[in-house]
């Protein structure tokens, strides 16, 4: 992967507070840092980045935090750049009720509607909510009648959603 990110012009860094994960990505031969990804989009110039991701941080920050990130992605993606934040559904309701709650260091299940609108009113265009990680089939009630349909979709629906969002 880095060799073909490095032909095509990108050199990817990580974050991450957990230093096992940083050594981890290290002996993969990637550049991780031990930082909060708030204070290291600070460090980066306007307009430097083609994309911003955080997988499964959003739930973890308070909203004035979580606010605070998406304003410094928008600062620091070029234009047309690309912001992916990925966390648990709460759609699904046994995600929302239960299997958030399984890290003690989750704060609040954060909708996609939410996300939507954060994004939105920090001017990103092209908004888009991607679900993804659904139960498998054999966790599904059998039948294939509307309502059916629907209590599977609310019980073993996606468990992830990532919104993304393009600078203009």
């Amino acid at each position: 992967w880095l060799a073909l990110l490095a032909e095509e012009g990108f050199t990817p860094r990580g974050i991450d507070l957990n230093i096992a994960m940083v050594e981890h990505c290290r002996e993969q031969g990637f550049d991780a840092r031990h930082q909060d990804a708030l204070s290291a989009l600070r460090e980066l110039p306007d307009d430097s980045q083609a994309l911003v991701s955080g997988f499964h941080i959003a739930e973890h920050l308070p909203f004035d935090t979580l606010y605070a990130l998406v304003d410094e992605a928008r600062r620091v993606l070029a234009p047309g750049g690309v912001l992916i934040l990925e966390t648990p559904n709460p759609e699904n309701l046994l995600v929302g009720s239960h299997t958030f709650y399984h890290d003690p260091t989750h704060r609040n299940p954060l909708t996609p509607t939410a996300m939507t609108f954060l994004l939105t009113y920090h001017g990103f265009s092209e908004v888009q909510v991607r679900r993804f990680n659904p139960y498998p089939d054999d966790a599904r009630l059998p039948g294939d009648d509307p309502l059916t349909e629907r209590i599977n979709g609310h019980l073993c629906g996606p468990q992830d959603f990532a919104i993304v969002g393009r600078k203009v």
